[in-house]
């Protein structure tokens, strides 16, 4: 039986997928101020345990995207998938910072493989012109998944115990699995693809003389594009860390929220992201729409966004939480707009083949971002506060559109990219 759009039921799958490793993800910060008390963690070894996952992840995500061009994308995220649900049950098991920063880098390794698989599912299931529609919707699913995580982790800890909290959201993602392995199938061989959505596919896919070979890393590393989207990870990315792992500490340490009300507040940034990301694809297409090219309406997009993203300095200005919160939800917004633009510009930039590469690659850059940002916040929150972080947080994504900027090149984006796809 054919399904009518059925690259819209896909990317459903791949959103849920999402939702599923963001909840994983987003359990820690919020089981955070239970974890530092009942363990005795100081906020520095907290920091530890946030970078190892970010270390791990940064450095691991060139190569799993590496991996999943090599192996596909259906066994390539299964795999990981499988691994990152039980490294995220085994933190039920830390008896210490060690042991939960060890699996929090294993679970970092295998939680990598999200954004390069999603975006190949992207290249291969959608034609150019509804790419960033359809990045921003399975991102959606990072804002869904942490917006999912107060209520259930919360529950969870005061219910049973901060052990049980991981346990489920693992499971959580064994369940996906299962529904992925059973339901995925790539264009070519899907029995369920009409020949006349075969043919839209087709249509809008990259546009090139030359042959598509299997991906050269030498070649990709000397390509001023993959820089280009690669550096403006590296100053965005802290920001999303900060949301999930210490946005709950600083309610509590800071603003003395208790454990009701940080799951009634720490979800909020993440709707507002889920926004953000349908924005992002929305604004480029219009802008692509009137005459401007699809490179630089997303070049447009990022820089609006980032300017949006100022807000964040504000923060610890304000004296009411309502405030605070709602300047923490501007920022949500404004961070996934700009992620996920950046993010979906890989494959605007380069072929199928090597677009989980070249995303695993900027994930690298985004993570190497993220790592450094939280050791310094972690050794130093104690003595000099959050302002001087949020401060930095709300100019660093100026900075990244200066390199979209100048970096990026169109003339050679637009040699293996999608000139006629948007006319």
């Amino acid at each position: 039986m054919k399904i009518k759009g059925l690259r819209w039921w896909i990317i459903a799958l791949v959103t849920v997928g999402t939702i599923t490793n963001y909840l994983s993800r987003s359990a820690l910060g919020i089981a955070a101020p239970t974890l530092i008390k009942e363990l005795g963690i100081s906020q520095q070894q907290y920091s530890y345990v946030v970078s190892a996952f970010q270390a791990t992840y940064a450095l691991a995500a060139p190569v799993v995207g590496y991996v999943i061009d090599i192996i596909g994308v259906k066994w390539g995220i299964a795999i990981f998938a499988i691994a990152w649900s039980i490294a995220n049950m085994a933190h039920g098991t830390a008896g210490g910072w060690q042991s939960l920063a060890f699996w929090r880098g294993t679970m970092g390794v295998t939680e990598s493989s999200a954004n390069p698989a999603g975006m190949k599912v992207v290249a291969e299931w959608f034609p150019a012109k509804e790419r960033g529609l359809a990045c921003g919707i399975y991102s959606m699913g990072t804002s869904l998944g942490a917006m999912l995580a107060p209520p259930l982790v919360v529950w969870a800890i005061l219910e049973y115990n901060w052990e049980m909290s991981f346990i489920i959201t693992g499971a959580v993602g064994l369940i996906w699995v299962a529904l992925w392995l059973f339901f995925y199938q790539s264009p070519e061989k899907n029995p369920a693809l009409s020949d006349e959505e075969r043919i839209l596919i087709a249509d809008g896919q990259i546009k090139s003389t030359e042959k598509i070979q299997r991906v050269k890393l030498k070649d990709m590393l000397t390509n001023r594009n993959l820089w280009g989207i690669s550096l403006p990870r590296f100053m965005a990315d802290p920001a999303w860390g900060t949301l999930h792992y210490w946005m709950p500490l600083y309610l509590v340490t800071e603003r003395h929220l208790d454990m009701a009300h940080v799951a009634m507040f720490t979800w909020l940034p993440f709707l507002t992201s889920d926004l953000g990301c349908l924005f992002s694809g929305i604004m480029a297409r219009y802008l692509n729409n009137r005459g401007i090219n699809i490179i630089n309406s997303r070049r447009i997009t990022y820089t609006f966004a980032a300017c949006l993203m100022v807000s964040m300095a504000f923060i610890c200005h304000v004296e009411n939480i309502y405030l605070a919160v709602a300047l923490f939800c501007i920022a949500g917004f404004a961070h996934q707009c700009l992620s996920i633009t950046v993010i979906t510009m890989s494959s605007d930039l380069f072929n199928k083949s090597e677009v989980a590469t070249a995303t695993g690659f900027a994930a690298l850059s985004g993570g190497t971002g993220n790592f450094l940002f939280s050791m310094f916040l972690g050794a130093s929150v104690a003595v000099i506060g959050y302002n001087f972080f949020f401060v930095g947080l709300g100019f660093f994504d100026l900075i990244g559109a200066a390199f979209l900027w100048t970096l990026v090149k169109e003339k050679e984006a637009n040699k293996t990219s999608h000139k006629t796809a948007f006319i």
